[in-house]
């Protein structure tokens, strides 16, 4: 995922070198942030959760997904604030993140050798 997550920001710094905005790389960086801080949370939540009952656990799920979305919109909104342009740079950055990172954890969940393919069959 590293790898993959630099070659990524490889091709943002030239991008935005090429297009002349290279000032926006911070508020790329400031979605990749954004988004680990997303997932880390969400990560954090989902095993704050084992042992609880499913109508506490759905609540709070449901809390949880309320104070991130909140926070993702305060960001946002204050790169808004700033320009269209730091915006863009932002959500770009976030989900640039999101994706790698789910990607990257898919890619883990597959190469695991106690992965069982035929899960569920009897």
């Amino acid at each position: 995922m590293k790898k993959v997550l630099a070659a990524v920001t490889i091709v943002f710094i030239i991008n935005l070198a090429v297009l002349g905005y290279l000032e926006l790389f911070p508020a790329v960086l400031i979605g990749y942030v954004l988004s680990a801080c997303y997932i880390i949370s969400t990560a954090a939540r989902l095993s704050s959760i084992i042992g609880l009952s499913q109508d506490q656990a759905k609540r709070h799920m449901l809390f949880g997904l309320i104070l991130r979305l909140a926070m993702l919109s305060i960001v946002l909104l204050v790169g808004l604030k700033i320009s269209k342009l730091v915006f863009f740079a932002m959500v770009s950055g976030f989900l640039t993140f999101y994706v790698v990172a789910h990607l990257g954890l898919i890619t883990t969940s597959y190469q695991n050798p106690y992965h069982n393919d035929d899960a569920g069959e009897e």
